[in-house]
């Protein structure tokens, strides 16, 4: 029975190969032909890449010389940057101070109040605009004598695609100038301002309404930028009024250099200037010159090294004055201060950091009772540590002490203050990166 069974399965399978040999010609070359439209012969897909490539060439040409990633030409299977609107970066985040000064109820100098507070409570969003512009809103809440004031710290557009490498941004902004003013309270690497700081910028950051330009210069063995920039000038440093109108707008620019050393070490210092008028009838001049540096190195986030100063001179011009009884003018003595901060903080583990900052101030400028230049400086001491519990979140604790001399007082020529900060940040949503 089973050879029977063989001999049949033998020759059904042989009447199968036999049929496809008796298959007519014109039958065989459709097939043919229909396999080699499936697979193109090698010159075809040769030729499809060099057009590919060539294609590639002309969209890049046509965004030499921009500072951006994006291309303004729209490339095969890319979306349509329109379309990013619907896909804003929205962030939030939340600053919260404690803070305690030992010498509060003896002293009369300047004073910190000695409580918890939500220092700053900032919203924002980020987007791109178009294939052309890109815009950011950046409002904020912060405590103030008890109360609470809300205002708009950004709200600009931005040009980055201009040719040539620059870029311009138009609306209101944090002055690109020196290392903080661009960073916000809640992303400073320690908790209170730098003195000098404090003196000749504010609370936070000096801010305005206006035009900054921006150039990458094309150097290939350092990377360098010039930002020229021209504001209202209408207010200086924090404010919760518009200002007084001036005669004319304020101007500054900021020249930065960033050089890689290698081996994770890298370094940016730039140079800034600052022409401002502090009254309404053009009579005053403020110059402020600053100077400020960063290096870093870092590996891998497990370990940083951060080095950070700033050094700050500022000049105030006086109209001249005249003698009533002589009528002759005298040119009026400028007011001339300068200070400095230096900031150096190492993470030694992937959560935990150390911090010190040595801070100094002084104003060349005041006089005692009998009209001689009085000595005065205020030198201040601060170390901390801070836990990163994410790149969202950190918990700081910091001391203080702080020296201010002044010999143009009758009382209180030298106090000595011990202050004592704890602080609380949390970011929510997708927060933008801060340049380097």
């Amino acid at each position: 029975m089973l050879p029977v069974f063989f001999a049949f399965w033998l020759y059904a399978d042989t009447n199968d190969w036999e049929k496809e040999l008796a298959e007519p010609d014109s039958k065989k070359q459709s097939n043919s032909l229909k396999s080699k439209s499936q697979n193109p012969e090698p010159n075809d897909w040769e030729a499809e890449l060099d057009k590919d490539l060539k294609d590639q060439e002309t969209r890049s040409k046509s965004t030499e010389g921009s500072r951006g990633v994006t291309s303004n030409v729209q490339q095969p299977n890319q979306i349509n940057r329109s379309a990013q609107n619907l896909m804003m970066d929205v962030s939030a985040a939340i600053d919260i101070v404690g803070a305690w000064d030992r010498n509060k109820p003896r002293g009369t100098g300047e004073r910190i109040d000695n409580k918890m507070d939500v220092r700053s409570a900032e919203f924002g969003f980020t987007a791109a605009v178009d294939q052309w512009m890109r815009a950011n809103f950046l409002g904020a809440a912060h405590g103030e004598d008890g109360k609470y004031y809300f205002e708009v710290h950004e709200a600009n557009v931005l040009f980055p695609f201009l040719p040539f490498n620059t870029s311009l941004k138009v609306g209101q902004m944090f002055l690109d100038i020196g290392r903080l003013n661009r960073i916000h309270l809640h992303d400073r690497p320690f908790t209170m301002n730098p003195i000098v700081h404090e003196k000749f910028i504010g609370f936070e950051s000096a801010m305005d309404t206006g035009a900054e330009f921006s150039i990458l210069l094309p150097w290939k063995w350092i990377t360098q930028e010039l930002v020229l920039g021209a504001t209202n000038g209408k207010r200086w440093g924090h404010a919760h009024t518009e200002g007084q109108q001036k005669n004319n707008p304020m101007g500054y620019a900021h020249l930065k250099h960033f050089y890689y050393f290698g081996n994770n070490w890298g370094t940016q210092f730039g140079f800034s200037g600052v022409r401002y008028e502090p009254t309404t009838d053009r009579k005053n001049q403020r110059y402020l010159y600053g100077m400020d540096a960063v290096l870093r190195w870092n590996r891998s986030n497990l370990r940083e090294l951060m080095i950070m100063s700033e050094g700050w001179y500022q000049q105030e011009i006086f109209p001249e004055q005249m003698d009533p009884s002589t009528f002759q003018k005298s040119k009026a003595a400028s007011r001339d201060q300068w200070g400095y901060y230096f900031f150096v903080d190492y993470k030694f583990h992937q959560l935990w950091s150390l911090g010190y900052r040595y801070d100094y101030f002084t104003d060349k400028s005041l006089v005692d009772k009998n009209g001689k230049l009085a000595d005065n400086a205020i030198e201040a001491h601060s170390t901390q540590i801070t836990f990163h519990s994410s790149e969202f979140g950190r918990i700081r604790g910091s001391i203080e002490r702080r020296y201010i001399q002044d010999f143009s007082k009758q009382e209180f020529q030298e106090q000595r203050e011990w202050r004592f900060y704890v602080q609380a940040v949390a970011i929510l949503g997708s927060h933008p990166a801060h340049s380097y």
